[in-house]
């Protein structure tokens, strides 16, 4: 698997974790910070995400260019 798309899986996780901790009756005044944080991993899973998709369009554009560049043989 690509590393954005691991490190992506990797951010998820650690909001699920913090989510869960923050679902905790005990651990009411943390709650909100912990669900804030929760959603910046989200943020920064989703521009992982954006990242691979667009390395990956831009490896196929170098490749039609590299195509279109080379020399036909005759």
């Amino acid at each position: 698997m690509n590393e954005e798309l691991e490190t992506a899986k990797r951010y998820r996780m650690h909001a699920e974790e913090l989510r869960a901790i923050a679902g905790n009756k005990e651990m009411l005044l943390c709650q909100t910070a912990l669900r804030e944080i929760a959603r910046d991993y989200e943020r920064m899973a989703r521009t992982m995400e954006s990242i691979h998709r667009a390395q990956k369009a831009l490896s196929r554009r170098r490749g039609v260019l590299i195509l279109r560049e080379s020399p036909t043989r005759h």
